[in-house]
């Protein structure tokens, strides 16, 4: 995988950990401002790339799991 594609979703990760509040608010705004600059260099729509992060980010999740966890407990 990409190391820009990965990095954006450890941010997507981050950003569905945090709580809602102000945290929640940076972690919003860092992960939309390296979006568009990565579909910029990727030359694709920021709001596709985001649709399709969001459709891997549960797999790559799931494929991260530490060894033994129920994987059907990741989607919960």
């Amino acid at each position: 995988m990409r190391p820009e594609l990965e990095g954006l979703l450890n941010q997507y990760d981050r950003l569905q950990e945090t709580p809602t509040g102000p945290e929640h608010t940076r972690q919003e705004a860092l992960y939309r401002s390296h979006l568009e600059e990565t579909a910029q260099r990727l030359k694709i729509d920021p709001e596709m790339l985001h649709k399709l992060l969001r459709q891997y980010w549960l797999r790559w999740v799931r494929a991260n799991l530490p060894p033994g966890f129920p994987k059907k407990l990741a989607g919960s």
